[in-house]
């Protein structure tokens, strides 16, 4: 949760004491791993393969593209100005904090994690019905939450900058012209001109894939093609065979 965060944050700018993180040993070792991570190789590894509400709204998605249920994308332009309120909720949370955490940890229940995994919808209705809407509005566009609302994930992309490793490999060929990585990313982490966004990008690999598939990468079918032309015009050549002249 972001109250873990916020937290964390008052704990350093007052009195650091470790037993206040080591009441829950699961989620110490969980944060302990979470923060390695990032440095590493940024949010993507918590929001993208740890996450359980990210994971319920995979799984849902999932089920809805199976069942053709239509999908529906924001134009970029539109799609990268949202990113913006998760940005704004929490520097709001962590305002309020400074007032008073408990008041803040109130004001974190826009994060539906209680409501769905801890609780199990067992709780208010108002809060039920929070976490059922987010969870609808996934069955038509891939993690609406995550993208555009989690101040969880706002707060975990800002050390993102100091990430070490960038293993998401990219072509000068990738956003100009190719653009199929950027068609195919699940949740538009990667920008017209090519580029991945890494404080929005879930490290699911699928443009690595596609950027390792010799039968699907434009750049690598056209390199392909290109050999086997060359590799046929060479076939089709009579070799010219010197032949000395016998005195």
């Amino acid at each position: 949760s972001v109250v873990n965060v916020l937290t964390f944050v008052h704990a350093m700018m007052q009195d650091f004491r470790w037993e206040l993180f080591l009441i829950d040993p699961v989620i110490f070792i969980l944060w302990t791993f979470t923060a390695a991570c990032i440095l590493l190789w940024g949010r993507g590894v918590f929001c993208g393969w740890l996450c359980p509400f990210g994971a319920l709204q995979e799984l849902i998605n999932e089920a809805a593209r199976k069942l053709k249920i239509r999908q529906f994308e924001l134009p970029f332009a539109v799609h990268e100005r949202l990113w913006a309120i998760k940005y704004i909720i929490l520097l709001l949370l962590f305002g309020i904090s400074l007032e008073s955490l408990a008041t803040a940890e109130r004001f974190a229940e826009v994060e539906p994690f209680k409501t769905a995994i801890t609780l199990k919808f067992d709780r208010q209705w108002w809060f039920v019905l929070y976490a059922a809407i987010l969870l609808i509005i996934n069955i038509f566009t891939r993690k609406v939450y995550c993208r555009y609302i989690c101040p969880l994930g706002a707060a975990l992309a800002i050390p993102t900058k100091l990430k070490l490793f960038d293993w998401l490999k990219r072509r000068k060929d990738c956003g100009n012209p190719c653009k199929l990585c950027a068609i195919e990313c699940e949740i538009q982490a990667i920008h017209p001109d090519g580029h991945i966004n890494h404080n929005e990008c879930h490290y699911c690999l699928d443009c690595q894939m596609t950027y390792h598939n010799e039968r699907k990468c434009p750049p690598l079918v056209a390199k392909n093609k290109k050999r086997q032309r060359a590799a046929k015009q060479e076939a089709g050549q009579i070799p010219v065979v010197q032949i000395e002249s016998q005195a």
